[in-house]
C-alpha cells in the first residue's frame, strides 16, 4: 500500500491559476472570462494515449494527449460532482464544480503518491488525495488492533477520526466556500471508512481470539448509524460509501448466521440483507452483483453459485446487463469441465504465428490464464505469475490476452519482461471465445495427458497453491 505523503502545496489567488493554466497550454486561445470548466493535465511515462474521465462509473469523455503528453478539455454546464479520471489500469477521483480549472500532473510509475493537483478548484482535490493516502496507512496500522477490547479498540478509532478532521480543518482555513456536495463528499470520505473498521471489528476480533461467537458490542459502539441513508445514489461510486455499506451487511449478515442455525449460508443472508436494507434500485443491483460475484469466485474448487444464491439474485436484480454478465460467468464455468480433455483452441502468437493450445501444452502439465486489463494490472499480473513459476517449476503457464488490441506485451515495461514464447492473444474467431463471454479473467488447469484438473479458478484463489502442489506431485 502507499505511504502517505503530505502535499502541502502553496495557496495560489484565482489570478495566477488563471495565468499558470494559460502558460501550460499556450496553445489555446486567452480566456477572457471563465464561464466553463476545464479539466487537464499531463502524464509522465503514459501507458496509452489517453485519458478517461468518468462519471457515476460510465465514460464521460476521452481525452486523447497531445505529442507532449498533455490533454486538455473545456465542458460547458457541468455538472458539479465527483468524477474519476483513469489512464491505463489505474484511476483516482477528481470532484469538479463550474468555472473549476483544474490541471493534474502525475508519474505511472507511482500514481497516486505522485499526484500534484493546480489551479483553481486543486485545493479540494489534493484534500481528496491526501485524505485517500491517509485511509491507506491506517488500513495497514488497524489490523494491529483488531485484539484489543472495544473499549481500547474505540480509543484508536476516535484517535483516526481527530487525525481525519485536523486535516479537513486544515484545508477549511485556506477555502473562501465550499459547496455543500463537497461538504457532504468530504464528510463521506472522513468518515466511512473509520465506519467500516467498526463494522468488521468483530470479526477480526473474533479469529485473532480463536473465539467460537462473537464477542459483544454495546449499542453505543454502532451508535453512529442511526445517521447512515443506505441509498446515497450519489455515494455509490465513491469507494469508501460501497465499501462500507458491503461490510454492514456482511457484519449482520454474520451474526444472523451466529444466532439462527437456520440461516447458515452467508452469501445466502448477505443477498436477502441486501434485498432488506437497500429500497435504491441501482445500489441493490450494484451490490446484488458484487456480492454473487465475489461468492462465485470464492467457491473451493471450481467456481460455481448453487441454485438458491442464482435464484435470488435472478429474481431481484433489476439490471439485465448484471443479469447477462452472472448467466455468462455460470455457463463458462460449465462449458470447460473436469477430468475431461480441455477443447482445442487456436492463439495467436506476438510473432503472429497461429498455433493450438493441445500442441502448445502437449505432456505438460499447464496452466493456461486468460488475462485482461480491466480487471488486473500488469504490475500485480507479472509479479503473480513470475512467484508462481518460481514456486512451480515443473509446470507450464501459458499467456493468453483476451483483448490484444489493449497492451502491447512486447512494449509494455512490465509485460515484457514475461517470457514472450509463453505469451499468446486470443483471436475473434477463435473457439475459446465460447467459454470465455463474461470476459473474466480465468485460470484452467491441465494434467500432461492434457486433461481437465480445475475449470475455472483465478490467480487471487486461496487454493491456487495447494492445487498446484497437488498437480506437480501427481
Amino acid at each position: 500500500m502507499s505511504m502517505y505523503i503530505c502535499f502541502n502545496p502553496k495557496k495560489m489567488k484565482y489570478f495566477i491559476n488563471s495565468i499558470l493554466f494559460l502558460l501550460f497550454f499556450s496553445c489555446k486561445p486567452v480566456i477572457v472570462e471563465n464561464t466553463a470548466t476545464y479539466f487537464g493535465g499531463e502524464i509522465v511515462n503514459p501507458r496509452s494515449n489517453f485519458v478517461l474521465l468518468l462519471k457515476d462509473e460510465k465514460v464521460f469523455d476521452t481525452l486523447l494527449l497531445d505529442k507532449n503528453n498533455r490533454f486538455i478539455a473545456e465542458y460547458q454546464s457541468l455538472d458539479e460532482g465527483l468524477y474519476t479520471f483513469k489512464h491505463g489500469l489505474e484511476f483516482q477521483y477528481i470532484y469538479l464544480e463550474p468555472t473549476d480549472s483544474v490541471l493534474v500532473r502525475l508519474n505511472t510509475w507511482d500514481f497516486d503518491e505522485s499526484i500534484v493537483f493546480s489551479g483553481k478548484g486543486s485545493s479540494k482535490n489534493e484534500f481528496l488525495i491526501n485524505l485517500f493516502l491517509q485511509n491507506e496507512v491506517e488500513e495497514e496500522t488497524m489490523f494491529h488492533y483488531f485484539n484489543l477490547n472495544e473499549d481500547l479498540f474505540q480509543t484508536k478509532i476516535d484517535s483516526l477520526t481527530e487525525v481525519r478532521e485536523n486535516i479537513y480543518q486544515g484545508f477549511i482555513t485556506n477555502e473562501l466556500a465550499i459547496s455543500e456536495g463537497f461538504q457532504k463528499l468530504s464528510n463521506a470520505a472522513i468518515h466511512f471508512p473509520i465506519y467500516r473498521l467498526k463494522e468488521v471489528y468483530p470479526y477480526y476480533y473474533k479469529n485473532t481470539h480463536q473465539l467460537n461467537e462473537f464477542p459483544e458490542v454495546s449499542e453505543i459502539f454502532y451508535g453512529y448509524r442511526d445517521g447512515i441513508n443506505l441509498n446515497e445514489t450519489s455515494l455509490l461510486s465513491f469507494y469508501p460509501y460501497q465499501n462500507y455499506v458491503i461490510n454492514y451487511l456482511y457484519n449482520i449478515s454474520y451474526q444472523l448466521k451466529e444466532k439462527d442455525s437456520t440461516k447458515s449460508n452467508l452469501t445466502v443472508n448477505v443477498l436477502n440483507a441486501v434485498i432488506e436494507n437497500i429500497s435504491s434500485e441501482e445500489i441493490k443491483n450494484t451490490l446484488l452483483k458484487r456480492i454473487v460475484v465475489n461468492d462465485f469466485l470464492k467457491s473451493e474448487r471450481t467456481c460455481t453459485i448453487d441454485n438458491e444464491k442464482l435464484t435470488i439474485f435472478l429474481k431481484n436484480c433489476t439490471d439485465e446487463a448484471y443479469v447477462s454478465q452472472v448467466q455468462n460467468l455460470v455457463n463458462d464455468s460449465k462449458f470447460v469441465e473436469n477430468d475431461k480433455p480441455i477443447p482445442n483452441f487456436d492463439v495467436v502468437s506476438y510473432n503472429n504465428k497461429t498455433d493450438n493450445i493441445i500442441d502448445i501444452t502437449k505432456n505438460n502439465k499447464s496452466v493456461i490464464y486468460f488475462w485482461s486489463t480491466e480487471y488486473m494490472s500488469s504490475d500485480y499480473l507479472v509479479s503473480r505469475i513470475k512467484f508462481l513459476e518460481q514456486k512451480h517449476p515443473s509446470i507450464l503457464f501459458i499467456g493468453i490476452q483476451m483483448t490484444p488490441e489493449y497492451l502491447n506485451v512486447l512494449t509494455e515495461p512490465k509485460l515484457k519482461t514475461l517470457d514472450i514464447n509463453k505469451q499468446f492473444k486470443l483471436t475473434d474467431t477463435s473457439f475459446a471465445n465460447n467459454f470465455l463471454t463474461s470476459r473474466y479473467p480465468r485460470i484452467i488447469i491441465l494434467d500432461n495427458n492434457g486433461l481437465v484438473v480445475n475449470g475455472f479458478t483465478y490467480l487471487d484463489s486461496k487454493n491456487l497453491g495447494q492445487e498446484l502442489n497437488k498437480l506437480e506431485i501427481n
